[in-house]
């Protein structure tokens, strides 16, 4: 009986981990894309400034 409580128990922690790393890579994700978005916006701006 303990050994399937604790299969439950660290299945249910797995998954809890899984969840916070999907979200943390959709967090990082979406910072990279804003930042290179940022970047590219803040390049062809200024090239347009002097052009």
């Amino acid at each position: 009986m303990s050994f399937i409580l604790r299969t439950f128990k660290n299945m249910a922690l797995d998954f809890i981990s899984m969840i916070k790393g999907f979200t943390y890579g959709f967090i990082m994700v979406g910072l990279f894309i804003g930042l290179l978005g940022g970047a590219i916006y803040g390049i062809l701006y200024l090239r347009n400034l002097f052009l």
